[in-house]
């Protein structure tokens, strides 16, 4: 990718994949270096909330706490990493919601499933995600990624990966 780049529909939805299959296979360092230094991870409480300023939510993280989520899940002393959690994303095809090469801002929208196992137990939750994505030195980056769970507003049980 060069300076010039201006992703087609069928780059985002390969990022996309690309990002769950980082998640999926434990490549944290990796998965971290999609997001772009002003990124955030946002789970709302509600599907309806517009903005995570001034509102509560399940999980806000800027690159920072994003950091020190991939060094807990690195460190061999993390007890919910004892055994190792594995997950697995099935996605539908991430739909392109905007692409506006000009302002350098693009949107997908990907229903999801999300599994984790971890001590013979599996945790089923499926939901929505949200990238707000631009290009950055040529490469596509996170400036957003948004989960809606379908059942947020429901008691939750502990997700100890990312969605």
């Amino acid at each position: 990718m060069n300076a010039a780049f201006q992703p087609a529909a069928a780059d985002l939805a390969d990022f996309v994949y690309r990002e769950a299959h980082l998640l999926d296979t434990r490549q944290f360092e990796a998965w971290y270096g999609l997001f772009a230094d002003d990124g955030r991870y946002w789970l709302p409480f509600t599907p309806e909330q517009s903005d995570w300023r001034g509102q509560q939510s399940i999980v806000i993280e800027d690159k920072l706490m994003l950091r020190v989520r991939v060094e807990r899940l690195k460190s061999p002393k993390a007890y919910s990493q004892q055994p190792a959690v594995r997950c697995q994303h099935v996605l539908q095809a991430p739909a392109v919601e905007a692409a506006d090469p000009a302002a350098n801002a693009y949107r997908t929208r990907t229903p999801f499933f999300y599994t984790e196992f971890r001590h013979d137990e599996q945790t089923l939750l499926t939901g929505v995600a949200t990238h707000r994505l631009r290009v950055d030195a040529g490469a596509l980056v996170i400036v957003e990624k948004r989960i809606d769970l379908l059942n947020a507003a429901g008691a939750l049980p502990g997700i100890f990966l990312m969605l």
